[in-house]
């Protein structure tokens, strides 16, 4: 019996998270704790407690002035400061990855992207975001680095909305065979870097994977201006993860 709470807040949690993911709840759209109890038939105490969690992950934000929730809007000054730290996180995980993944993370890490793939092939856009972001995630934990991993899986779980409303309805399905087709290139050629131990090939793959998934987004919002994203605030003039260094 004394796990009981534990069970009923994570539902909770779950099915919470998933409405975020696949955008039930909407970005910026209020969260009535009142309705959640009702709806899955538990008191308010667990369902209060799953929204803050989410809050504390970053997909929900707590305002304690009016003692409410919402769903953390998505606008284009937040999206810029995502993919820097994207970029950032990704190619520091890779490198760390390329040293340090023994042959059961490679072993986990193929698991993960076959999934993807068949997430491609089901035409699923619910579970290609999912699994995409599963896969990273996994990455991310086997870095053995825990500063890093907890940055990249809640940079993944912002990633994980962005992919749904991105390869969602709103896209025709055809329209994306390239782009899948190079995300399943990178996928696979960034795991080999993994197990030959290259970590500048390993990070050069990473950078060019967090531009391809950049790119997509922009492109999403030009075919469908306003979609789920406001359009105030900076035009991702910082996300210039293309650059060169300088000589």
């Amino acid at each position: 019996m004394a796990g009981r709470p534990r069970s009923v807040m994570e539902r909770a949690y779950a099915e919470i998270k998933r409405q975020v993911m696949t955008l039930e709840l909407a970005p910026g759209a209020v969260v009535d704790d009142m309705q959640i109890s009702e709806k899955l038939g538990i008191s308010r105490t667990p369902s209060r407690e799953a929204l803050f969690r989410l809050a504390s992950e970053g997909l929900i934000v707590a305002d304690p002035g009016k003692s409410g929730f919402f769903v953390r809007p998505m606008d284009l000054l937040d999206l810029s400061s995502l993919f820097e730290a994207h970029v950032v996180a990704a190619r520091a995980i890779s490198r760390l990855l390329a040293v340090r993944a023994t042959p059961a993370d490679i072993a986990k890490l193929r698991r993960a992207e076959a999934k993807v793939v068949r997430a491609i092939e089901r035409q699923k856009p619910a579970e290609v975001a999912s699994t995409n972001a599963e896969l990273h995630r996994l990455e991310a934990t086997s870095s053995g680095n825990g500063y890093l991993s907890n940055m990249a899986c809640s940079i993944h779980d912002q990633g994980q909305r962005l992919g749904y409303l991105a390869f969602g309805g709103a896209t025709s399905w055809g329209s994306l065979h390239d782009h899948f087709l190079q995300v399943q290139k990178d996928h696979k050629e960034l795991i080999d870097a993994y197990e030959s131990r290259d970590p500048d090939a390993a990070e050069s793959i990473a950078g060019r994977h967090v531009l391809l998934f950049r790119d997509r987004i922009l492109s999403f919002m030009t075919e469908n201006p306003g979609a789920g994203i406001s359009l105030s605030g900076d035009i991702l003039t910082s996300v210039r993860l293309d650059r060169k260094d300088p000589e």
